[in-house]
Formats: structure tokens, sequence, C-alpha cells
């Protein structure tokens, strides 16, 4: 079967770049995101010797929709900037060599989940520093697959963007704050209206500025506590010199999470004809990429 259009739209581009290798190598470096709130949150749980079905319960709280980086994960983060800045292994040179423009710059790729986003920023801080001609890509296709709220991103920002860090945690909750509360009074509005479908549209907006609101709150708090220099550096011109392709932008497309049912094993699902597959909410292609 043919994959959904936007993954064609990958595929073709991959297919341009093997043709155009011919017999050159080109080598891949992979950057693990640092501890989100979410991994240490599990993490306290089972110390705590909580079951399982509990911390599945947990993982589905709003408040941990594309989690970000805890105080832990930022400290690696510039942890990892530092190694990347004085090691001697070929990744360290390669990236110094972009830098100081003695070589190409390479191709910089994170997926659109902000402990991604911002693992990747912190760590390449001194290549962009240096390239201000350099662009990241968000490619939703490298969003983590799972049935956990941390495994989606939070809704982009006017101007198709990702949500910029903002200045503050009460900075966040305020701003939320605010946006729930016109929301709500939309809500009000419309319900006495008898406008039901607008006061369902309006409740959900209010309650994704919530969301939002919270997420961002969490992500000020981690990064404060590096100092304050690089969460304005984020906020000023990291996340300005992210990329997205108006074509990932799509909600169905930015949201790519891949996911199978859980009463479906992949170890079954590969084995099902296409009939089937459609019939269990999901597609060839995606038991292809989780596979």
């Amino acid at each position: 079967t043919h994959p959904a259009p936007h993954r064609r739209a990958v595929h073709a581009h991959v297919v341009t770049i093997r043709a155009q290798m011919s017999t050159t190598t080109v080598r891949v470096h992979y950057i693990r995101h640092g501890e989100s709130q979410w991994n240490a949150e599990q993490q306290a749980a089972r110390r705590r010797g909580v079951s399982e079905s509990f911390v599945r319960t947990l993982a589905a709280e709003p408040r941990f929709t594309d989690s970000p980086l805890s105080e832990t994960g930022v400290r690696q983060a510039i942890s990892l900037r530092a190694r990347l800045m004085e090691g001697s292994d070929g990744l360290a040179a390669a990236l110094r060599c972009a830098a100081d423009g003695s070589c190409a710059a390479p191709t910089l790729i994170v997926s659109n989940l902000r402990r991604a986003v911002d693992t990747g920023l912190l760590a390449l801080r001194h290549l962009l520093d240096a390239r201000e001609d350099l662009r990241v890509a968000v490619l939703p296709a490298l969003q983590e697959s799972c049935h956990y709220a941390d495994c989606g991103p939070l809704p982009l920002a006017a101007g198709l963007r990702l949500e910029p860090p903002v200045i503050s945690a009460a900075a966040a909750i305020e701003a939320a704050r605010e946006s729930a509360e016109a929301a709500m009074r939309h809500v009000v509005g419309t319900a006495e209206a008898h406008e039901e479908a607008e006061a369902e549209e309006a409740l959900s907006r209010a309650i994704r500025h919530s969301v939002v609101g919270t997420v961002l709150a969490a992500q000020a708090r981690a990064l404060a506590a590096s100092g304050g220099a690089d969460a304005a550096w984020l906020r000023e011109d990291g996340y300005h010199r992210l990329h997205l392709d108006p074509r990932h932008a799509e909600p169905e497309v930015f949201d790519d999470r891949r996911r199978l049912s859980d009463a479906l094993r992949l170890a079954r699902v590969v084995e099902l004809d296409d009939a089937a597959l459609g019939e269990a909410g999901c597609s060839r292609d995606a038991v292809e990429m989780q596979s």
C-alpha cells in the first residue's frame, strides 16, 4: 500500500539523497534527549514501589503532555555542550570544524517534542551561535511512539511555530489563566445561546490553554535552575532557528504518534492483511515504522 502523502514526501526525499550520494559515506550521529520531567516522575514512582497500572494512570495526566526536560535533563544537555566543544571524538571535531567555517555545517534534525528540541538546541548552542545561517529541521516523523501523554506535542503557536519557552513559570500560568478564562466566558455565552458545537470548541480551547500553560511553566522552572541565560537564549534565538516544513504542520501530521491499539501486539499485527489493519485503526505504513 502507498504511505500517507507526508510520508511519500519523506520517502522521495530519502530516495533523492541516496541517488546523489553514489558511493559517498554519510555519518549519522544520534543524541538521546536529557531526562524529561516524566522520566523523573515515573522513576520516582517505581522507587516508591507503586504498581505498573498506577504508573500508566499517572502517565495519562495532561500535565505530562510534551514533557519538557527536568532540571537534571537541562544540566545533561549543557554538559553535553561542553563535551562537544572540547571532546576529542569525531563528532566533536566535526562540530568545531563546522563552527569555525573550515568545513560544511551538518544537517541538524530534531523531533517535535520539546525535550528533544531543548536538548539539541542547548547541546549545539556553540555551533548555532557561530553559524547564524544554520537552521534545525523539526521532523514529526521522529516523534516518540507511545500511549503516554508525554508522547504528544503541544499545539503549534501562531505562525506554525513551536511554543517557545516563557520568561518565568508565573508568566506562563498567568497567560494560561487569562486565555482559559476568556475561552470559558465564550463557553458560557455560546451555551446560553444554545450554540452547542461552538461551546464545545470553546471548552476544548480553554483546556488546551490550561495544558499549554502548565507545560510551559514546568519548562521555565527547569530552565531557571541553569541560571536563566540559556532560557533567555532559547526564547530569543534558539526556537527561532527551528524550521518546520508547512506540510508537516497539519494537526494529523504534526502529532505523528503512529500508535497501535493496546489490544494488538506488534508480532500479531505484522501478519494481518490491509483490510484487518484498517479495521484495527492503523495502516501498513504505521506497522512498518514501528517495526
